[in-house]
């Protein structure tokens, strides 16, 4: 990744962590359009992390649960640590994530997942 597309990466974690999921999605989107290797399933399953927070906060649960599926699918391959991204801690935290809106779609009770929104945390 070049050093433009690391400042833009970084923004759009940045957003990520603001909770501002579909402007990551647009940030880190840029990126992706543009790369052509095995990065850009890296970049898509944080794109697709992004996507399935924004479909939660907007009551699609199913789209959410199905987004987090293919971001961890994506994301699996990588080390446990990634352009600076502590992936390990990240996976964890979205598995529980899709864990308890799997188990709230499958008892049909839609109650509200009662974890904090997940952060990308940055190696430092």
């Amino acid at each position: 990744m070049d050093e433009e597309n690391r400042i833009q990466f970084l923004k759009g974690l940045e957003l990520f962590n603001q909770e501002e999921f579909y402007e990551c999605h647009d940030a880190i989107e840029e990126i992706w359009l543009q790369e052509s290797s095995d990065e850009q399933l890296f970049l898509q399953g944080i794109i697709q992390s992004a996507v399935a927070l924004h479909h939660y906060q907007h009551g699609n649960w199913g789209a959410a649960r199905s987004m987090f599926e293919l971001a961890i699918k994506k994301l699996r391959g990588y080390p446990e640590i990634h352009h600076g991204v502590r992936l390990k801690e990240f996976l964890e935290i979205i598995g529980r994530w899709k864990a308890a809106l799997d188990q709230s779609i499958s008892d049909r009770n839609m109650k509200e997942v009662l974890l904090p929104f997940p952060k990308i945390i940055l190696e430092s």
